[in-house]
């Protein structure tokens, strides 16, 4: 982040344009390094026998189970998320648009999404990604909103 503030303020590009243009790319990005996950059979769900279930050996118990994918169920997230961005990005009506639904989109996907995974980081019956997550949703929403607000009252948002 400290590299693109620096970037934005040297090349006297608009900090907002640059992550508009980026955001697409690193949803992409996390798509494809969830893969490591399955690699490392980490990150994955509950125990289930839903027609997604992924078989893994649990050392713990010392047999196979069948459990969640979370890595395919983010991946597919986070390509879901890329399409859209790009989709908008030739559309986009204000500066931060594409950031902001990023924000909302990936911040409910992983909201729902951890609350199948079993290595969660609690703060005692609290996820705190969960938290995070709805956190990342409200911030994005409030400033999607209030762009919104003001363009529609004519003022300048940039």
């Amino acid at each position: 982040m400290i590299t693109a503030i620096v970037f934005c303020k040297k090349n006297k590009v608009i900090f907002l344009d640059l992550i508009d243009y980026i955001i697409p790319y690193l949803a992409l990005g996390q798509a494809i390094g969830r893969w490591g996950n399955f690699v490392n059979q980490e990150a994955y769900g509950r125990a289930t026998e839903s027609f997604f279930k992924m078989r893994i050996f649990e050392e713990s118990i010392g047999e196979y189970v069948n459990v969640h994918p979370t890595f395919l169920y983010e991946s597919l997230l986070d390509i879901f998320i890329f399409i859209v961005l790009m989709w908008l990005q030739k559309r986009r009506k204000f500066r931060g648009q594409l950031l902001y639904i990023y924000m909302m989109l990936y911040g409910i996907g992983r909201a729902l999404i951890e609350g199948l995974r079993t290595d969660s980081l609690m703060l005692g019956t609290v996820r705190v990604s969960q938290v995070l997550s709805i956190i990342i949703v409200a911030i994005g929403c409030a400033l999607y909103g209030r762009v919104e607000y003001c363009r529609r009252k004519g003022e300048n948002v940039d």
